[in-house]
């Protein structure tokens, strides 16, 4: 966008060093040579933007931000456009953002919930404005130097309330990160305020597991996952977070808008009690205080009760004390009980009980009284047992595992075809794709798994940048990912 020599905007503002890139401009560090802060400068060069729609959402991303009085959103300070460039003048923050925080290793609990708490009470108020952020994810959250978070990037931000012009995020158009996305965003619906609320559960998950709880091969897969695949539990990935947090994470992840918890505002208090109760668990048990914050404690609010959890979840049951053992032991006797009285009960029509089919008793049995002796019988020689026939049973076949691998990728690559001769696929796309196929093929041929292997991962890594660039839209996506990902089981099989 511009060299690395010093530039001067606005006469005051001394850019110095590029410190992010966006979909919407670049962030850099600079100087505020009036007033000797440092300052955050996003830059958008309008030259690069097809029509009016990228100068339009910055413009009301300075409006929608600098409008937003809150500690847990970044203070705008001045903004304009010069030279075909439009800028933004923000507070710098030192960091870290909480992607870095979750790169550095485990957050701590009673972090997690206060981060929560404060990104829950900016959304709240950018809510109340009819604001919704659209992409909340750690990248856009950052500490301050005051200790608190402070939530980042309102460049695709949309009114939630129409005002009659034609919406910069109209229904079908999908902006954001597919990691953080809600399933209605990633479907290309309308979305309001829950879907903020979707991407901090999104948020919450990664600060207690490390990892968000949906991550495909590609952003489309992603996407899918949000939509169709069940929330995953966090407990699972960091089994040391509260029944109450990872109920509220799993309510904030509800597929359904209406399904998750109202109001950015009830988030809020949640965590809030949350903390309080976490807190004083943890002074009971001689641990750190929880309350001792980042930022000196707000009055305790009403307490409001927690979402409801969906009852459709397995819940862990509650384990026992020491009574446990005798009330299990007395179901067993009480059901022993039961089965004997239930035996006694069957019987014929002379009420004579009939015997237990679990135990078979031998019956002896007495010859009648006879006036003539006996018969005289030979000894019988016994029947010979005939020893059964024992059959080798027949070995099931080896799959061929170099098989599977080339009908995958028949299909993926007689997919890229169809779509190429539909005009969804450019023809050097297409080409891409089909050149590293072959060269996956060649390696099964060879029966070199590790070639295989190698040419799998360029064909993924090619994918997602035809992707990402828009040669593959959402629609050829739609139809490819599943069949690549067929592509990467086989090949899992074949290399193993």
């Amino acid at each position: 966008m511009m060299s690395n020599e010093q530039r001067r905007l606005a006469g005051r503002y001394v850019l110095e060093e590029r410190i992010g890139r966006g979909g919407m401009g670049e962030v850099w560090r600079g100087t505020d040579s009036v007033l000797g802060r440092e300052v955050a400068v996003k830059l958008i060069d309008l030259r690069s933007v097809p029509d009016e729609s990228g100068a339009a959402r910055f413009e009301r991303e300075a409006r929608a931000t600098a409008g937003l009085s809150h500690e847990g959103v970044v203070t705008v300070h001045d903004s304009g456009v010069e030279d075909h460039t439009a800028y933004l003048v923000m507070e710098l923050l030192p960091g870290p953002s909480l992607a870095e925080r979750i790169a550095a290793g485990p957050v701590p609990v009673d972090e997690v919930v206060e981060v929560g708490r404060q990104v829950a009470s900016a959304l709240e108020a950018a809510h109340a404005r009819g604001l919704v952020h659209r992409d909340i994810k750690p990248g856009n959250i950052a500490y301050a130097a005051d200790g608190r978070v402070r939530v980042l990037d309102f460049g695709i931000t949309q009114l939630a309330e129409s005002t009659g012009s034609q919406s910069l995020t109209a229904t079908h158009t999908v902006m954001g990160t597919a990691e953080y996305l809600a399933p209605e965003q990633a479907l290309g619906g309308r979305v309001d305020g829950r879907a903020d609320l979707y991407a901090l559960g999104c948020v919450l998950y990664a600060l207690l597991a490390g990892q968000p709880p949906f991550r495909g091969p590609t952003p489309v897969a992603t996407m899918m996952m949000h939509a169709n695949d069940l929330v995953p539990d966090v407990r699972d990935l960091r089994p040391d977070t509260p029944d109450w947090l990872a109920d509220l994470v799993h309510d904030l992840l509800a597929k359904q808008p209406d399904q998750r918890p109202e109001s950015a505002a009830a988030v809020a208090v949640a965590l809030e009690e949350g903390e309080s109760i976490f807190a004083t668990r943890a002074m009971a048990a001689g641990g750190t205080a929880a309350t001792q914050r980042m930022t000196p404690s707000a009055p305790a609010p009403v307490p409001v009760p927690l979402p409801p959890s969906d009852p459709s979840r397995d819940v862990e049951p509650e384990r026992g004390g020491p009574g446990a053992l005798t009330w299990v032991l007395a179901l067993v006797a009480a059901a022993a009980l039961g089965l004997l009285l239930w035996q006694f009960m069957r019987g014929d029509d002379s009420g004579t009980p009939t015997a237990s089919p679990s135990v078979s008793t031998p019956a002896v049995t007495t010859p009648p009284p006879s006036s003539s002796p006996p018969p005289t019988t030979e000894a019988a020689s016994p029947t010979p047992t005939p020893t059964p026939t024992t059959e080798a049973p027949t070995p099931t076949p080896e799959p061929d595992l170099g098989a599977e691998v080339t009908s995958a990728l028949s299909a993926f690559s007689d997919e890229v075809g169809s779509l190429q001769r539909g005009g969804v696929l450019d023809a050097d796309s297409a080409k891409v794709l089909d050149d590293i196929v072959g060269d996956i093929r060649q390696g099964v041929r060879e029966d070199d798994p590790v070639k295989t292997s190698a040419e799998t991962d360029k064909l993924v890594e090619e994918y997602v940048k035809l992707v990402d660039s828009g040669a593959v839209t959402t629609e050829a996506a739609l139809r490819l990912d599943p069949l690549l990902a067929d592509v990467q089981t086989a090949v899992d099989a074949f290399a193993a």
